[in-house]
């Protein structure tokens, strides 16, 4: 009797809990559905909280799995898009932290380093992040690293000392010529 319970358990929690595959249909056509309210410049609250919960519960039941990272990231940039820096900050930290050897955790870092020094105007944090990257992450992608450092050599300094800089450069570059 015992064993033919046990049995019964174990069926039962398999046949409820959604298999993968559904669950990643699920995620991706909530994701689906938010970028498509963000293209249309429409808050889908509903569709929102659907990716969140999905998102949320995928990575607690498979935390290691192989897509893991993917959403939280992805979450993230749907955060970005829709100027919720604070919660796209902690869901790239977060991703960086739980998968720092995913392909997503050196953009991640960098994104930190990009919203802090951009949006937020934070450029200490936006220095610890660059360099953080710059420590961990400068041999992943040789075009990110170059951004990086000219992130951070060019860090503070507004749009209009930017193209002074660079019509300057231009100037020398023509009278050498």
């Amino acid at each position: 009797m015992r064993p033919l319970f046990l049995a019964l358990v174990i069926g039962l929690t398999i046949s409820c809990s959604p298999s993968r595959e559904k669950q990643v249909s699920e995620i991706n056509t909530a994701f689906e559905d938010v970028n498509k309210s963000l293209a249309a410049n429409k808050a889908d609250t509903a569709a929102m909280r659907r990716t969140e919960t999905a998102v949320n519960n995928y990575l607690k039941k498979t935390p290691d799995d192989s897509l893991a990272s993917k959403y939280l990231f992805d979450l993230g940039l749907v955060y970005q898009k829709q100027r919720r820096y604070d919660k796209a900050l902690a869901i790239f930290e977060r991703c960086y932290r739980e998968y720092p050897d995913s392909k997503q955790a050196s953009t991640s870092v960098f994104l930190q380093g990009f919203l802090y020094a951009n949006v937020l105007n934070n450029l200490d944090k936006a220095k610890e992040k660059y360099q953080l990257y710059l420590d961990k992450y400068s041999n992943v992608d040789a075009k990110m690293t170059g951004d990086v450092q000219l992130e951070l050599q060019n860090l503070g300094k507004s749009a209009d000392e930017l193209l002074k800089e660079i019509q300057q450069k231009d100037d020398s570059t023509q009278r050498q010529s």
